[in-house]
C-alpha cells in the first residue's frame, strides 16, 4: 500500500483512537477447562472470574471496534524482531499435558498485510531491525485470551515477536516505535503475566510486595515519563523481581505497553492472585500524546 493511501486511511480513522492493553493470558488453555477436572487451575478455569472479565472486556471497558489487533506475546521470541504476515492464521498449541479438546480450539482470524507493513515501517523508523514471518501460527499467549475477548474472530490480528535477548531497553524501543498505531484505530495488546514465578500460596510473601511495586510504577500519576521509563530500565534492582519473574518474557509485554503509551500512567482494570501467587492483571494505557 502506498504511503498516500495509508495516510488517507489514517485520516479516515483519526477519531478512532485506541488505548493500549495488557492482558494476563492464563495458564496454557486453562480458560477452556473445568476446575472440577483440573482443580489446580481453579481461578483460571472457564468458570472463573478471570475468564468472565475477559469475556466482558470490550463492553466493560468501552473498547471501540479496532481496525486490527497488534499483539506482543511472551511466547514468541526471536533474534530479530519478527512480524507475522499471514493472510490466515493457524493456531500454535504450544503447551503440553492438557486435555485433548484443548488442542482443537479454533479462532479463525485473518491477518492484514497493510497493517503488518505499517508495523514494519514504524519499527524500522525507530531503528529496529525486523523481518516478516509467514509460517508461524498464533501462540497461546494470543489466542487463549483473545478468543474470549473477541470471540467473533472478525478483527485481523498481527503478532509481533519479542527479542530473545530479553533486553529491556530494546523492548522499550519497540513499544515507543509502535505508539502511532493507537492513533490509527489499531489496538496494541501485550500478553504475559504480572508475576510468573512459583505456584504455592507461600509465594505471596514476595508476590504481594512485587504487586505493590508494579502497581505503583504503572499507576502512580506523580511519575514523569522519564521517571517511569527509568523504573523499567532498572527493574533488576527490585529485590522481589527474580522471584516474581525467573525470566522476564512475561514482564516485558507490560513494559512495551507502557512505552507505547509514552510512559503515561495506566489504569489497573483487574488484579487477582490465582493458582497461588500468579498475579493475573489487566491494564489499560492511554494513547500516546
Amino acid at each position: 500500500m502506498s504511503r498516500k493511501l495509508w495516510m488517507f486511511k489514517r485520516q479516515m480513522t483519526a477519531n478512532s483512537i485506541q488505548p493500549i492493553i495488557f492482558l494476563s493470558h492464563g495458564a496454557g488453555p486453562s480458560f477452556y477447562m473445568d476446575a472440577e477436572q483440573a482443580p489446580m487451575f481453579k481461578g483460571l478455569d472457564k468458570n472463573s472470574k478471570a475468564a468472565r472479565v475477559l469475556k466482558s472486556f470490550v463492553s466493560d471497558n468501552h473498547i471501540k471496534p479496532p481496525r486490527a489487533l497488534v499483539v506482543l506475546s511472551a511466547h514468541w521470541q526471536e533474534e530479530t524482531c519478527c512480524i507475522n504476515t499471514n493472510d490466515k492464521h493457524s493456531l500454535l498449541y504450544d503447551y503440553g499435558g492438557f486435555p485433548p479438546e484443548t488442542y482443537t480450539l479454533e479462532w479463525p482470524v485473518t491477518g492484514d498485510l497493510d497493517v503488518a507493513r505499517r508495523v514494519k515501517e514504524l519499527l524500522e523508523a525507530g531503528g529496529i531491525e525486523c523481518k516478516e514471518e509467514k509460517k508461524r501460527g498464533l501462540d497461546h499467549g494470543v489466542f487463549v485470551p483473545l478468543k474470549l475477548v473477541f470471540p467473533a474472530a472478525d478483527i485481523p490480528v498481527i503478532q509481533v515477536s519479542l527479542l530473545n535477548s530479553l533486553d529491556m531497553s530494546e523492548h522499550l524501543k519497540i513499544g515507543e516505535a509502535l505508539s502511532d498505531l493507537c492513533k490509527e484505530n489499531v489496538l496494541v495488546i501485550g500478553s504475559g503475566f504480572a508475576t510468573h514465578g512459583g505456584l504455592s500460596p507461600e509465594g505471596l510473601m514476595w508476590a504481594e510486595p512485587f504487586k505493590e511495586w508494579i502497581h505503583n510504577v504503572l499507576s502512580n500519576s506523580k511519575y514523569s515519563a522519564s521517571e517511569r521509563k527509568t523504573k523499567f530500565l532498572e527493574y533488576k534492582k527490585v529485590k522481589t523481581f527474580s522471584k516474581a519473574h525467573p525470566t522476564s518474557e512475561h514482564f516485558i509485554p507490560i513494559a512495551i505497553c507502557c512505552a507505547a503509551s509514552g510512559y503515561q500512567a495506566a489504569e489497573i482494570l483487574f488484579s487477582e492472585f490465582s493458582v497461588g501467587c500468579l498475579l493475573n492483571d489487566q491494564y489499560r494505557f492511554p494513547a500516546a500524546k
